[in-house]
């Protein structure tokens, strides 16, 4: 695995009641879901508190993030 870990972050979009809301899911190197994040804003600042949540929680950072470019 090398030094640290990779996560690996994809955004999809879901219709809840008429609207549409982010799912955002981290899964890691291995193929393990990390963190899922439903959202209803999809701009910077839920982007950021989005990042700030995984953070804290996983308490290391890793070493890679790979995204889907959404």
């Amino acid at each position: 695995q090398g030094f640290g870990f990779t996560f690996y972050i994809a955004e999809v979009f879901v219709n809840i009641s008429g609207k549409q809301h982010s799912v955002w899911r981290v899964v890691d190197q291995d193929g393990e879901v990390v963190d899922v994040f439903l959202q209803k804003r999809r701009n910077g600042a839920a982007a950021k508190r989005f990042f700030k949540r995984l953070l804290k929680v996983h308490r290391k950072e890793p070493r890679k993030i790979v995204t889907d470019k959404l």
